[in-house]
Formats: structure tokens, sequence, C-alpha cells
């Protein structure tokens, strides 16, 4: 899973489902989790990589 921060340009990994936590340290702001965890699809969380949004170069050196 990856996700995007509001306003952000750059795309995360979601590595810690529980806490909405990306590998880099950057989270899911508590709303956005919340509808992610009763399975409310969000625009800023996908399944596939966003075409077109670079890899946070920190989650990418945790891969």
């Amino acid at each position: 899973m990856y996700f995007v921060k509001r306003g952000g340009t750059v795309c995360h990994v979601l590595s810690d489902h529980r806490t909405g936590a990306a590998p880099c340290g950057v989270k899911l702001s508590s709303l956005e989790l919340s509808l992610y965890k009763a399975g409310k699809p969000t625009p800023q969380i996908n399944a596939d990589r966003p075409a077109g949004v670079p890899l946070c170069k920190h989650c990418e050196k945790r891969l």
C-alpha cells in the first residue's frame, strides 16, 4: 500500500497498518487512518503506486 499526504509531492509506503506509519516515519492523519481501518477508500491511500508521483527516498532505502 502507498499513500500521499494531502498536498504532498511524494508517495510513501504504508508499512504499519496499525499506526498508519511509513518506514521513513511519516504517518497518515488520524481521519485517514480511521477511514482506512473502516474499509472506506480515500484518495490518499492506494494499493498501487500512484503514477507520476515519485517514491519518498527514505522509504525507498528502507524497502
